[in-house]
């Protein structure tokens, strides 16, 4: 074959791939992103096996105190509690109540773009892009509401679901 044919070749491939990583930055990047679908629910194990679900309702000295923090517990059998109810710019803080380190990250994993704010380290702030260790705590204010789904980095079978209303 000749060198035309090969370079021809190559220029082809080249614009392939760049045409797609344009298409992949598009989807990732506009506002007009395609949500990625809920996980089935047995790719989270430990949703709704004996964990307490404790839906934060509001009542009208809640709402004239304006946003609330509410924690949610990182265990060595997994969040507590794994749902809860919060209001648009409420904060929840997980903390860090197990013997090993956790890393709070909206689903889905590995990719953590369910949270529909882009930033952070990889591509939605609901991550808290780093290890948390026993004892420390993480704060996430949620200004979206939705329901949004949570994992453990480094655990990805532990998660839960924070609806925000």
């Amino acid at each position: 074959m000749s060198k035309t044919f090969y370079l021809t070749v190559a220029v082809l491939v080249v614009f392939a791939l760049a045409a797609w990583i344009t298409m992949f930055q598009k989807l990732i990047y506009q506002s007009e992103m395609i949500p990625f679908p809920a996980p089935p629910r047995h790719y989270y194990p430990s949703l709704g096996k004996n964990t307490p679900k404790v839906p934060i309702s509001s009542s009208p000295s809640a709402a004239k105190k304006g946003p609330q923090v509410i924690t949610i517990a990182y265990t060595d059998s997994g969040f507590v509690p794994n749902l809860v109810t919060i209001k648009v710019g409420d904060t929840v803080t997980f903390k860090n109540g197990s013997s090993e380190p956790f890393w709070p990250a909206s689903n889905p994993h590995p990719v953590h773009t369910g949270y529909p704010t882009i930033g952070g380290c990889r591509l939605s702030t609901f991550d808290a892009c780093k290890a948390i260790q026993p004892g420390g705590t993480w704060s996430f204010q949620f200004n979206v509401s939705g329901r949004w789904g949570f994992h453990d980095h480094l655990n990805p079978a532990e998660g839960g679901t924070v609806t925000v209303e």
